[in-house]
């Protein structure tokens, strides 16, 4: 089996991350904060949410005696203990609260699981040449009023109030993430566990298996010029780094968003490819 991996960010502090350990692989797409407020020392709470989870991750995830969920909800206790250090979590508003989206897999003897809470994704192909793809497009049917908008309203430059937004965005993302982990809304890993159980679980025999791709929404903008099943096998062929540096080709080609929709220029992306059926 081959396996690639790679992460990478335009901005000084790269709000995703992945992990791998001896049965599985992971990715976390941390939710962009909407406020200026950070409590913790390394001076962005973002990215010290998805550095916590990578290590208990790594730490806790091939412990094959408790199920993913299982893990992931025992996770947040703990989580919830250490951020609480720095802050009172109940006194945050909705849009302050730490949030991520994550993707898992591992191997649990002959089967390979698949886990997907958030807007990040995994796409999985098996040996007949089915391609599944695993992800939550909630957060994303949300998000849809705001990228029209931007890609709408020529002036915005000029109009920027937070991180690339005009006020009139803000107040909608803001609406939008007060929404988090409600029934109306959208679940994502946060600081409440019933969340967990709404996240995509799947397992299929790891014979069955040809390729296996975690993703944050980052490459999104690959969609515009792949099928899942193409951008596999570019993968196969040119190799994780190759596609990233296709994808900044692809922002840059639409800098002002106006064909592409996203929220931003350039988002964080990070990418796990597993390669089952790859021959040395």
């Amino acid at each position: 089996m081959r396996i690639e991996f790679e992460t990478d960010t335009k901005k000084q502090s790269n709000e995703d991350i992945y992990g791998l350990t001896k049965k599985g692989a992971f990715v976390l797409d941390g939710a962009s904060a909407l406020t200026y407020k950070n409590y913790t020392p390394s001076g962005n709470d973002v990215n010290w949410m998805v550095n916590w989870w990578k290590k208990y991750l790594e730490d806790n995830l091939d412990d094959t005696g408790f199920t993913i969920k299982e893990i992931i909800k025992k996770g947040i206790d703990n989580f919830n203990r250490e951020y609480g250090k720095f802050v009172n979590i109940e006194s945050l508003k909705d849009f302050e609260k730490l949030s991520a989206g994550i993707a898992v897999a591992r191997k649990n003897q002959d089967y390979l699981e698949t886990y997907v809470l958030g807007d990040v994704e995994i796409t999985l192909e098996t040996k007949n040449g089915d391609c599944t793809h695993i992800t939550d497009d909630f957060i994303k049917n949300l998000d849809s009023e705001v990228i029209s908008m931007i890609s709408k309203n020529n002036g915005r430059n000029s109009e920027i109030v937070f991180k690339g937004f005009t006020q009139e965005e803000m107040d909608i993302l803001i609406r939008n993430r007060s929404m988090m982990n409600k029934p109306e809304g959208y679940y994502i890993l946060s600081h409440e566990k019933e969340a967990v159980d709404k996240g995509v679980y799947k397992k299929v025999k790891i014979e069955e298996v040809e390729r296996c791709l975690l993703a944050t929404d980052g490459i999104t903008p690959l969609s515009t010029r792949y099928t899942k099943k193409t951008l596999m096998e570019n993968l196969r062929n040119k190799g994780v780094k190759e596609v990233i540096k296709e994808l900044r080709k692809i922002e840059e080609s639409d800098i002002h968003k106006k064909t592409i929709g996203r929220l931003k220029t350039h988002d964080d992306a990070t990418l796990v490819y597993m390669d089952f059926g790859f021959q040395y």
